[in-house]
């Protein structure tokens, strides 16, 4: 992990000095999800910054969708906004480089992208009704709140980074509160 982290930027100094965190280090240490250092890299991409709240809570769910839901025969009637697919389109590129250096080390984390609930979740954080959300997809609630719930749990920790730009961390708390609302602020989780 330590040789990833150096290849990739996440930390300077050399071997005689004390190591110091990056910012893509800092951002990566600051957030909790299955590739801490995966996320941190797309969020630190430019274009992510620019995103008006729903678009972000949208790739923050593309981001989060392979550990949140292992299901093939997922559908949905909504699709991606435009300005979404450009965005994760231009994250590819840092996805790939990732994935090989994180192969390199014998690391076998996958680097994912999965955009098939983007739309759904753009269309939550856009004020689409509950019962319209839920006729329009193949998922049952569980599926659903799940989704929700944990794009948001991600989205509140994003506000906290400070490596992350002041219009991030802005966004990201918006699009909490887009996303985290009724039923889905009701519901308790164990």
């Amino acid at each position: 992990m330590a040789e990833l982290q150096r290849t990739k930027g996440c930390v300077g100094g050399r071997a005689q000095e004390t190591l110091k965190l990056s910012e893509l280090g800092a951002a990566a240490s600051e957030i909790r999800g299955e590739n801490e250092l995966w996320l941190a890299a797309a969020l630190m991409q430019p274009e992510l910054a620019l995103l008006p709240p729903a678009q972000l809570a949208a790739v923050v769910a593309c981001l989060l969708c392979p550990e949140t839901l292992s299901r093939n025969n997922v559908w949905c009637m909504y699709s991606p906004s435009q300005e979404v697919l450009e965005v994760v389109r231009s994250v590819e590129p840092a996805r790939q480089r990732l994935q090989l250096l994180q192969d390199r080390v014998g690391m076998r984390k996958e680097v994912a992208v999965d955009v098939r609930l983007a739309g759904l979740v753009e269309a939550w954080a856009s004020g689409a009704d509950w019962t319209q959300i839920m006729a329009d997809t193949s998922l049952d609630e569980g599926d659903v709140v799940r989704v929700l719930r944990r794009t948001a749990d991600f989205l509140s920790q994003l506000k906290l980074v400070p490596a992350l730009s002041e219009g991030m961390r802005t966004s990201a708390s918006q699009a909490t509160r887009l996303v985290d609302r009724a039923p889905i602020s009701e519901l308790l989780v164990p």
